[in-house]
């Protein structure tokens, strides 16, 4: 599809939006386009076709396409890269792979940085609620062997986890309130909570209710 066709359907595409939306899923090449075609374009698959749309370029006539895109990737550092949101140091479309791949990792790190804050924060609530229930609490040396022997490791190791070396066709979570985050976090939390309150019930069998 040339760019003057595009641009015709562009300023009608109220009119012929089925129409639009069936070009739009089978046209493989676009050429001769300007750099408005190339806007209109990714504009028009957005609205039309209802995806995210990433977006390559290397020079000036690509700046209004690349700020249009959701992901702009800008192939040199020239003018391009200012309206791209990311610039590879790769001349090529190669680097696309690499994007999602980093991407979704941080996606998933981000995540599992979320749900580890949260488990983290209940568990230490359901002990020192249940040893203040019996009288009892965390001496300060205790609260500084849990925040730097046990939990500032699993931080940074959490934050140096790599991305995977095959993208998959797995479609990532986008938000965090949404089921599979919450039960995971929800259900980490009641088994953490089951735990303690049997290892309270077994230390009373053993030590005996006098000394517990």
């Amino acid at each position: 599809m040339t760019g003057t066709t595009l641009n015709y359907l562009f300023t009608r595409r109220q009119k012929y939006e089925a129409i639009i939306r069936k070009i739009l899923y089978k046209t493989q090449v676009y050429a001769r386009m300007s750099p408005d075609d190339k806007a209109n374009l990714i504009s028009l698959l957005q609205e039309h076709m209802g995806v995210y749309v990433g977006m390559c370029g290397d020079g000036a006539n690509d700046c209004g396409a690349l700020k249009q895109a959701d992901a702009g990737i800008s192939l040199s550092e020239a003018e391009a890269s200012i309206a791209a949101s990311f610039t590879s140091k790769v001349q090529d479309i190669s680097c696309v792979i690499t994007l999602l791949k980093e991407g979704r990792c941080a996606l998933a790190t981000t995540f599992s940085a979320f749900k580890f804050i949260e488990l983290y924060s209940m568990i230490q609530f359901f002990s020192t609620t249940l040893l203040y229930y019996k009288g009892s609490n965390l001496m300060d040396n205790q609260f500084l062997y849990i925040d730097i022997v046990v939990l500032f490791p699993l931080a940074i190791f959490q934050s140096y986890t790599g991305a995977y070396h095959v993208l998959t066709s797995d479609i990532p979570q986008d938000s965090l309130l949404n089921a599979p985050v919450m039960l995971s976090t929800l259900g980490q939390a009641a088994i953490q909570l089951l735990s303690l309150i049997l290892l309270v019930d077994l230390g009373r069998a053993d030590i005996g209710d006098a000394l517990f």
